[in-house]
Order: C-alpha cells, then sequence, then structure tokens
C-alpha cells in the first residue's frame, strides 16, 4: 500500500529518532542531515510530532545551531498530556529548507519530539 503524501516527493523522505529535551530552553539535535556530494542536501520540514507527559504545558522552538538555536518557524504549544501533531499543511510555514541540521529546544524537560523531513539534493 502506497502512502499518500499531502504535497509531491522532491527528495527522500526521512525520520529523526526520538528526541527527549534533557533540560529546558537546551538545543539538542533533533535531525542530522545527510551528507551529500559537492552540493549539500537541503532539509525540509514536513511533519512535527510531540508528546507531553511533562506535567506542564511548554513552548517548543525547531530550528538550527546549538548556541544560540536559530527558528525556522514559529513556536509550536504543545499542551501537558496530550500527543501533538502538524503535518504539512498544518505547519505555519511552507517548504522552508535548510542546509544544516535541526536542532529543538523545549521549555519544560522531557518533551518528546520526533520530525519527517524531506532531503532535496545529491
Amino acid at each position: 500500500m502506497a502512502i499518500a503524501y499531502l504535497k509531491p516527493a522532491r527528495g527522500i523522505r526521512k525520520v529523526s529518532p526520538i528526541v527527549a529535551a534533557a533540560a529546558p530552553a537546551t538545543p539538542e539535535l533533533l535531525y542530522q542531515r545527510t551528507a551529500g556530494g559537492q552540493n549539500p542536501r537541503t532539509v525540509i520540514l514536513r511533519k512535527v510530532m510531540i508528546y507531553n507527559n511533562t506535567g506542564a504545558n511548554a513552548v517548543i522552538q525547531i530550528g538550527v545551531g546549538l548556541a544560540p538555536l536559530v527558528p525556522i518557524i514559529p513556536n509550536l504549544y504543545s499542551i501537558n498530556l496530550f500527543d501533538n501533531e502538524w503535518t504539512e499543511d498544518d505547519l505555519p510555514v511552507d517548504d522552508v529548507g535548510v542546509d544544516a541540521d535541526l536542532t529543538v529546544q523545549s521549555s519544560v524537560a522531557g518533551i518528546q519530539v520526533q520530525v519527517e523531513i524531506e532531503e532535496v539534493g545529491s
């Protein structure tokens, strides 16, 4: 059975490992892009999945860089005891591509985040 995506694929779809925020406001590596040939691959965020069982609501930022994190999309809000999922049409920006690894930080420790991305390039 084929998976139906909302937008036509331009590259390869991949899923990150689940990353749990170890400390509040501390960026952590979320997705490490695949090393390409002479042209580095571009990473396009396609889906964000968050699980919050921390006892508090949280603000999540996804971006690039570890010191400091530079957001690539507006903040996402996660409500305690809820699974949160944003698909391609739900994300607040369309086709944001970056030429770097993705990082994440949360206002609360213990938030679990996973993303689906699309890598474009050689």
